[in-house]
């Protein structure tokens, strides 16, 4: 039972991955979005804004080599989306450009495995649809072990029909000995849903496994905040993890397991539009705990009323936040974590980093290592 990690490309993202032991990026499958890339730079302002996807496969390609496996697919974030990713997905001959473009991915990352994309054109009949759905599965069996589906549970009442229409083809497809893989992605989760959630999707999960009994299954989901102060107070706080107890609740009801997945403690919702709030900035650390809980503490800068300066440098706020981590009776150490290891460096030195970038990163990190050990124990029981 692998645990599964929604990953989108930013920088915080991977930097995270890449501080990951490689020894726990062996139990980890993840779904890496292909997403825009970084707007490249431009003088003239009144360009059309390009996107340096060229470096987002060039990530896939390179550091996922050591993950269990690494599933594709292409971004749903609008925010995150741009002429290349929507031509990549297609429905052209079977969505030809797709199955291109894992196939190159393939070749050069053995741990590549593809999601089946749905993506019809508005004016697209049925046959064309299934047409379309078929070549797509087709192309992809004949290479790969593991083919994935992703479905937005919340959002998307009809994705069971597509299972429906696949069911003969994947069927077949198991029984070869291959995987078929269907995440339910709640995308963000609020506090205390977990039940309802469970509740809506039982008789789903049902007819999925009427359709196509050997599938796997795998809820995914978020519910850490665009902002803590959504959830907790202005200076610390905690809150549980909605998605651990979702996929809890929805296990007490199935024969089958449902396993685990979620965003890694990202929101999928993108701050990337929001203004910078600048020298009012707070210092924040989150400390992911084994308690399937996450609390914060956050520093507020010293600001110089009458010229507007900022006072307090930022490592020192990040180091006094750090301090306030570690002191506090919830702090549990991680062996063998890079980021638990910055966090206690930067109570008792100068902090590495100095932007919340760079803490989010921190968080992340930590935020694996806890489903990868909250894994080990389930296996162990």
């Amino acid at each position: 039972m692998s645990y599964h990690l929604i990953l989108k490309t930013g920088d915080s993202e991977i930097r995270a991955w890449r501080n990951l032991s490689k020894d726990r990026k062996s139990m980890v499958s993840v779904h890496c979005e292909i997403t825009r890339g970084r707007k490249k730079p431009n003088k003239d302002k009144s360009a059309p804004f390009e996107y340096n996807i060229d470096k987002v496969f060039e990530v896939i390609r390179t550091d996922f080599q050591d993950c269990e496996i690494c599933v594709v697919d292409i971004t749903r974030e609008p925010t995150l989306k741009s002429t290349e990713t929507e031509n990549l997905g297609m429905p052209q001959d079977g969505y030809r450009d797709w199955v291109a473009a894992v196939n190159r991915l393939y070749s050069e990352n053995p741990k590549i495995r593809p999601t089946l994309i749905v993506n019809p054109n508005a004016d697209d009949d049925f046959e064309t649809f299934q047409s379309d759905m078929y070549a797509q599965f087709d192309a992809f069996s004949d290479v790969f072990d593991l083919i994935s589906y992703r479905a937005s549970v919340l959002h998307d009442d009809n994705f069971v029909d597509d299972l429906l229409m696949l069911a003969d083809k994947v069927n077949a497809y198991v029984k070869q000995g291959n995987v078929f893989e269907v995440l339910l992605d709640f995308e963000c989760i609020q506090p205390s849903t977990a039940a309802l959630h469970a509740s809506y999707v039982a008789p789903i999960i049902r007819e999925i496994r009427q359709a196509i009994p050997d599938a796997r299954i795998v809820s995914v989901g978020t519910s850490f905040p665009k902002s803590v102060t959504d959830l907790g107070g202005d200076d610390t706080d905690e809150f549980r993890l909605e998605e651990f107890y979702l996929n809890e609740e929805i296990n007490r009801t199935q024969n089958q397991e449902v396993e685990y997945g979620d965003y890694g403690s990202i929101n999928p919702i993108r701050n990337d539009f929001n203004p910078p709030v600048g020298i009012h900035l707070r210092a924040r650390i989150d400390f992911p705990t084994d308690k399937q809980t996450v609390f914060y503490h956050r520093v507020a800068p010293t600001i110089d009323k009458a010229s507007n300066q900022l006072l307090s440098p930022r490592v020192a706020m990040y180091k006094a936040a750090a301090k306030l981590v570690v002191s506090d009776p919830k702090f549990s150490p991680i062996s063998d974590s890079w980021g638990c290891d910055k966090i206690i460096e930067a109570a008792r030195k100068s902090p590495e980093g100095k932007s919340p970038s760079f803490w989010i990163s921190v968080r992340m990190e930590l935020h694996i290592c806890r489903r990868i050990n909250d894994n080990r124990t389930r296996i162990g029981n």
